[in-house]
C-alpha cells in the first residue's frame, strides 16, 4: 500500500472541539489557559474560547535526513531487517510544554523506544518542547513483507501528559490536539515474525465492527450533530466523515461512568478510501478483538461502524479516551483523531 509522501508537518491554528482533519501543513492556537468546560454542557464548549485564541505556539516536525534520489525527491525509507531506526526533530515555539508522538505502520499502531539506553517499547513517549530537538524512533516493524511498500504515519500529540482532575479543570481544551506526517517505508527484508510490541489494552467487554446503509436520518441527523450539517446523501461519496458517540450521545469533555458504557463510531464517505481505526486508552491501543485496531475500506452508500463497550471494572478512576483514523493509503485522504474525553469514576 503506497502513500503520497509530505516532507513536513507544521501547524499554527487551532481545529478544537470537532474531530481533528489535519494534512501535512496545517495548525492551531494554543491559548496560555486550559478552559474548563460544564461537564454537561449541549453546546460546543470550546466555541467562544476558540474564537478569542491567540497563536499562542507553533510546532513542525519531520525526518531527519530522509533518502533522496539524484533529483532530490523523497524515497521510501528502506527497510532491510532487524530493528529499524528512523532519525527525527521537531520544533516548538511559544507557550508548549511538551509533545508525544504516536506510530502507525500501515495504520497500525506501531510501539517502539527511543536511543536513550533506558527506553523500553511503548506506544507514546513524551518529550519535552524545545525550539529544535533530534530524536530518534528505534522499533521492530509489526508487519511487512520483503518487496511492499507500506505508509508510516508520525502523529504528534500537544501536551499529552495533561489530564483533567475533575476539580480545577474538567476538560482537555486546547491540548491532545494531533498532526500526521505521512512517508513510505519500504521492505526489502520481512518484518520480525514477533515484534516487540507490549500488549493492547484491555477496555473493551465486547467490539462489533460491521457495514451499515447511509440512511437520509445518518446523515441529516448523526453527520450534522458530529459537524457535517451540510453533507446530503448526494454529496456523501465527496469527502470522508464521522461520528463518535460515548453513551448513546456526543460527548465534548469528560464522562461519569457508573455503568458500561455505549461506544459508536462510524466513518463512511469516498468510496475505495482505505483506514486503519483505533481507540486509544491513555495513549495506549485498546484491543478490539485481540488486535490494536481495525481496517475500513469504504463503499458507495455504506458507513463503517465500530461498536464497543467500555466495561468499568477495567478502568481506573480517571482514563483518557480517543479514536484515531489512519488512511493506509492516500495521503490526501483525511487523517481524524477525535476529542480526547475523560472518563472518570466518582467518589
Amino acid at each position: 500500500m503506497r502513500m503520497k509522501p509530505a516532507l513536513a508537518a507544521s501547524l499554527a491554528a487551532l481545529l478544537g472541539a470537532t474531530l481533528l482533519s489535519a494534512s501535512a501543513c496545517t495548525g492551531y492556537d494554543i491559548p496560555e489557559d486550559t478552559p474548563a468546560a460544564a461537564p454537561n454542557d449541549a453546546a460546543n464548549p470550546f466555541k467562544e474560547a476558540q474564537e478569542d485564541a491567540n497563536i499562542m505556539a507553533m510546532l513542525s516536525h519531520e525526518a531527519a535526513n530522509p533518502p533522496l534520489s539524484d533529483d532530490g525527491e523523497r524515497e521510501p525509507l528502506p527497510y532491510d531487517g532487524g530493528e529499524f531506526r528512523l532519525d527525527y526533530r521537531f520544533s516548538v515555539t511559544g507557550d508548549l510544554d511538551s509533545v508525544g508522538f504516536l506510530l502507525f505502520l500501515d495504520g497500525n499502531p506501531q510501539p517502539y523506544r527511543t536511543d536513550d539506553p533506558s527506553s523500553d517499547y511503548a506506544y507514546c513517549h513524551t518529550f519535552d518542547a524545545a525550539e529544535d530537538q533530534e530524536l530518534a524512533f528505534l522499533f521492530d516493524p509489526v508487519r511487512g513483507k520483503a518487496g511492499e511498500t507500506l505508509s508510516l504515519t508520525i502523529v504528534s500529540i500537544t501536551n499529552p501528559d495533561f489530564q483533567p482532575d475533575m476539580e480545577g479543570t474538567s476538560s482537555y481544551g486546547w491540548y491532545h490536539n494531533a498532526l500526521p506526517l505521512s512517508l513510505e517505508m519500504r521492505f526489502d527484508a520481512d518484518a520480525p515474525a514477533k515484534a516487540a510490541a507490549p500488549s493492547p489494552v484491555d477496555a473493551f467487554s465486547s467490539c462489533n465492527v460491521h457495514e451499515e446503509k447511509a440512511t437520509a436520518q445518518y446523515v441529516e441527523n448523526d453527520l450534522a450533530q458530529a459537524g457535517w450539517p451540510d453533507v446530503t446523501l448526494d454529496t456523501l461519496d465527496d469527502g470522508v466523515y464521522y461520528t463518535f458517540t460515548l453513551g448513546g450521545g456526543t460527548v465534548f469533555d469528560n464522562l461519569p461512568v457508573v455503568e458500561p458504557v455505549p461506544v459508536r463510531f462510524t466513518l463512511c464517505g469516498t468510496p475505495g478510501a482505505h483506514y486503519s481505526i483505533a481507540f486509544f486508552l491513555d495513549h495506549q491501543p485498546v484491543a478490539m478483538n485481540g488486535e490494536g485496531s481495525c481496517t475500513a475500506t469504504l463503499s458507495q452508500g455504506g458507513v463503517t461502524v465500530v461498536e464497543a463497550v467500555i466495561g468499568p471494572s477495567l478502568l481506573g478512576k480517571f482514563n483518557t479516551l480517543y479514536c484515531i483514523a489512519v488512511p493506509t493509503e492516500n495521503a490526501d485522504t483525511p487523517f481524524y483523531k477525535t476529542n480526547s474525553i475523560l472518563l472518570f469514576k466518582e467518589a
